[in-house]
């Protein structure tokens, strides 16, 4: 989903943006909210609330999902007797770069900068975010993209669904540790927040899982080459939605140690919901058409408008934002009036920067 607004074929993409869109949208309303309602309002047993927070609970798998569905698609657009001479994957390690290093460029803070002089670094700074993730996640599609050339048997899909079956795999062990182990043991942080730290916000396990899966979804789609789609043509989306729930019934009926159970199940059920959805957003494409180019430069600028949310709410890089004077302090209709707001000023900053773009393109 941060990968680069694709150049070919824009048409048959555009479910995919919209899919971005929406993601990027709700993770806007997502952080408002969840930074500043209070903690009176935070009722598990209100409907409203337990609705809102499932769909919360949607939006990364979301999000590393299509990040994962439209890199991929692109990445395997371009055909080279040189894979690593390839366009696209020069750009796949450049944005990877830029990912790392925003990442942890937005844990330091400015305000804090004489505390660094004298060596007092909070382990924040070291912590494994959505960034990093992300990062480390396009690298990892280009080298198993990279080994499917090397090898040269089996589909690129097969590559990346063992590559999703792998990470569930390491998610679940980790899972059965006793609470509070660190992983690589005895190793730097920065090391082990990738993996299981005390600073992993968004470990690779269990979300590269989303991206390799997203990864087999635009290989998928990228083999089929669908000229004329139909809606038969989305069948597969629901086969493997229908597959994903199949292994999380298994998940939850058959006897298992609990951790397994849970996080299996936990994936599986995610997942499910990501590709039902996409394959819906399909069907609207095929069928309907998507008619709001508005929308779409929303999805194109994800990179963008995470980096600016970050700094604007949280204090990323300065050390002042929102969360401030407003953390915890809004009810529920302020919280969301504030919400409708702070999404209507990112969507029009998206806007604004990606029509600038395209006519910086055009001029050059």
């Amino acid at each position: 989903m941060i990968a680069d607004a694709p150049a070919i074929p824009k048409p048959r993409l555009k479910f995919i943006d919209l899919a971005r869109s929406i993601a990027i949208l709700l993770m806007l309303e997502g952080h408002f909210i969840g930074l500043t309602l209070t903690q009176e309002a935070r009722d598990p047993s209100n409907f409203i609330y337990h609705t809102w927070n499932t769909i919360r609970g949607f939006t990364a798998p979301l999000f590393f999902t299509a990040a994962g569905m439209i890199f991929v698609f692109l990445l395997t657009g371009e055909k080279s007797s040189s894979f690593f001479g390839q366009v696209r994957v020069r750009k796949g390690f450049i944005r990877a770069a830029q990912l790392l290093f925003w990442g942890y460029a937005l844990q330091l803070s400015l305000r804090r900068f004489p505390d660094y002089l004298k060596g007092g670094f909070s382990d924040w700074i070291f912590a494994f975010h959505v960034l990093q993730c992300i990062g480390v996640g396009l690298i990892v599609l280009i080298l198993i993209a990279a080994l499917h050339r090397a090898i040269g048997k089996f589909s690129l899909v097969t590559f990346y669904a063992w590559g999703t079956v792998i990470c569930l795999s390491v998610y679940v062990w980790l899972k059965s540790l006793p609470e509070g182990t660190h992983v690589p043991d005895g190793w730097p942080q920065v090391i082990q927040n990738a993996l299981s730290g005390p600073r992993s916000i968004f470990p690779l396990t269990p979300w590269l899982g989303y991206a390799l899966l997203g990864g087999a979804m635009g290989a998928y789609l990228r083999a089929r080459n669908d000229q004329h789609p139909t809606l038969r043509s989305c069948s597969w989306f629901f086969i493997l939605a229908a597959g994903l729930k199949s292994i999380w019934l298994v998940a939850i009926c058959v006897p298992m140690p609990e951790y397994a159970a849970e996080g299996i199940a936990w994936f599986t059920e995610r997942a499910f919901e990501v590709v039902l959805f996409v394959g819906i957003l399909r069907i609207i494409e095929i069928r309907y058409g998507i008619h709001a180019p508005w929308m779409l430069r929303i999805g194109q600028e994800t990179f963008a408008i995470y980096i600016f949310h970050v700094i604007v709410l949280y204090g990323g890089l300065f050390g002042f934002g929102l969360s401030d004077c407003i953390k915890e302090k809004l009810g529920p209709w302020q919280a969301t009036g504030g919400a409708l707001v702070f999404i209507a000023f990112f969507a029009t900053f998206a806007i604004a920067l990606n029509l600038w773009k395209t006519q910086m393109k055009k001029n050059a």
